[in-house]
């Protein structure tokens, strides 16, 4: 089976923790996930299938290595 790139943007608030927490559930076979938000979240640490993921600023190139994103983020990104 195929593995994705996943990103999550807003993976700081709830929502982005319910993807995180879907994605786990569901078994989602990803490759590496990136943990996007704004600048004031970027350097938390959330865990996604057990690792601990820092969260990075969303940047114009931060979707280059991604084959999937999930999209939950306020104005501020």
């Amino acid at each position: 089976m195929r593995k994705y790139h996943t990103a999550i943007v807003g993976a700081t608030g709830l929502v982005g923790q319910e993807f995180i927490k879907v994605l786990e559930q569901r078994d989602f076979p990803m490759a590496s996930v990136h943990l996007l938000a704004s600048d004031r979240s970027a350097g938390k640490k959330l865990f996604v299938n057990h690792r601990e993921i820092e969260v990075e600023e969303v940047m114009p190139d931060s979707f280059d290595p991604v084959d999937i994103a999930l999209f939950s983020a306020g104005s501020e990104v």
